[in-house]
C-alpha cells in the first residue's frame, strides 16, 4: 500500500459516516415533505415546524457531504487547466486549488462558528417561532471543518504525488498473438 492509499484510507469510515447522514438528511426531508402535503391535502393544515425541519435536514445533508465531495474531486472547481496540464505540473495545479479550498474552507469555518455564536448569544428564534437559529445554522461551520480536513488531506496527497516520482513499471516481454485456427 502506497503513502497516498494509506492517507486516503485514514478517512474511509468518516466517508461513510457523512455519505449516510447525507443520505438520511435527503430521506427525512422528503418523508416529512410528504408527510406535510398530506396533512395540507386531507387536513388542510401545514406545520412551520415540520417545513423547516425539511429545509434544514437538505441543508446539513449539503453541508455534511462537502468533505467527501472534495475528496472526490466533485466540488466547484476549474478543470481547464487539470486537462491540459500533465504530470507533475497537474498535481502542482491540483496541489494550488487544495490549498486555496483550504484557506476558503477555513475562513468560512472561523466567520460561520463567529456568526453562530452571535446567533446563540441573541436567542434569534426561526421563523416558525419554535426553534432556535442556531440549530439549523450550525451546519455551515460543521461543514467546513469537515471541508477543511478533506483539504488537508488533498493537500497532503498531492504534495507527495509531486515529491514522489511516478514508478513506471519494468518493460515485460509482449507475448506474440496467438494463431486462431478457422474450421469451415
Amino acid at each position: 500500500m502506497t503513502n497516498i492509499q494509506k492517507i486516503e484510507s485514514y478517512t474511509k469510515w468518516l466517508d461513510k459516516t457523512l455519505e449516510f447522514t447525507a443520505f438520511f438528511c435527503l430521506i427525512v426531508s422528503v418523508a416529512f415533505a410528504i408527510f406535510n402535503v398530506a396533512m395540507r391535502f386531507f387536513f388542510d393544515t401545514s406545520y412551520a415546524l415540520v417545513e423547516e425541519i425539511c429545509r434544514y435536514t437538505i441543508i446539513y445533508g449539503t453541508f455534511l457531504y462537502l468533505g467527501p465531495l472534495v475528496k472526490k474531486g466533485e466540488h466547484i472547481k476549474m478543470d481547464l487547466m487539470s486537462t491540459i496540464l500533465k504530470g507533475k505540473l497537474r498535481h502542482l495545479n491540483e496541489l494550488i486549488i487544495s490549498i486555496i479550498l483550504f484557506l476558503s474552507f477555513a475562513i468560512l469555518f472561523w466567520a460561520s462558528t463567529q456568526w453562530v455564536m452571535s446567533l446563540f448569544q441573541m436567542k434569534l428564534l426561526t421563523s416558525s417561532g419554535t426553534m432556535l437559529m442556531v440549530i439549523p445554522t450550525i451546519s455551515v461551520p460543521i461543514g467546513m471543518f469537515f471541508a477543511s480536513l478533506y483539504s488537508i488531506q488533498q493537500i497532503i496527497i498531492e504534495f507527495s504525488r509531486i515529491r514522489v516520482p511516478k514508478i513506471t513499471p519494468p518493460i515485460t516481454e509482449q507475448k506474440a498473438p496467438q494463431e486462431v485456427e478457422i474450421k469451415c
